[in-house]
């Protein structure tokens, strides 16, 4: 009698520990395409927002008003993606896409130097994307990855730009 008590109990241990095991999730194929769909994302955010800045340079109608909201989206965008990209590892496509950030950003933010006289808020508004974009850049947390990065945008990107734009955090995270 006590032992088909405990074989049932045995039996039941079992089958409840094999369902736990079994059910285990296995996250390595998932952080792939989530770290290309939040860049996918970033991408699409920016997208929508630097040709907005572009309009306003080339219009000569960037001023406070005009340019406040559109840095704090490109800001809003960075934070949202270097958080979503925490803890996550970078491959070689998504170096690629990180690095068309820095360029996008650069470039955009770049031709707001032209009209800096017009925006007095301009040095507080680059330093909060600085932060921002750097801890994208950061967001592998190793100098591999930021080096793979680094060898990509000194093709793309002028050194210079980031430097006339006070990138001081970006550029240290890029190891310039």
């Amino acid at each position: 009698m006590i032992a088909s008590r405990l074989t049932s109990i045995l039996f039941f241990a079992v089958a409840f520990t094999s369902t736990l095991v079994a059910s285990a999730p296995f996250p390595a194929r998932r952080q792939v395409s989530s770290v290309s769909d939040i860049l996918t994302t970033l991408q699409s955010e920016l997208s929508s927002v630097l040709p907005q800045i572009d309009t306003l340079v080339s219009s000569a109608t960037a001023n406070d008003d005009t340019v406040t909201p559109l840095i704090q989206e490109v800001v809003s965008a960075l934070d949202g993606a270097s958080s979503s990209l925490s803890g996550l590892t970078l491959g070689g496509a998504e170096k690629e896409e990180v690095a068309g950030t820095v360029t996008d950003v650069s470039q955009s933010l770049g031709g707001l130097l032209s009209v800096a006289d017009d925006i007095p808020s301009l040095g507080g508004l680059l330093s909060s994307v600085d932060t921002s974009l750097s801890q994208v850049v950061d967001v592998s947390g190793t100098e591999a990855e930021a080096s793979g990065i680094l060898s990509l945008v000194t093709g793309l990107v002028d050194v210079p730009t980031l430097e006339s734009l006070g990138f001081d955090s970006t550029l240290a995270s890029l190891g310039l």
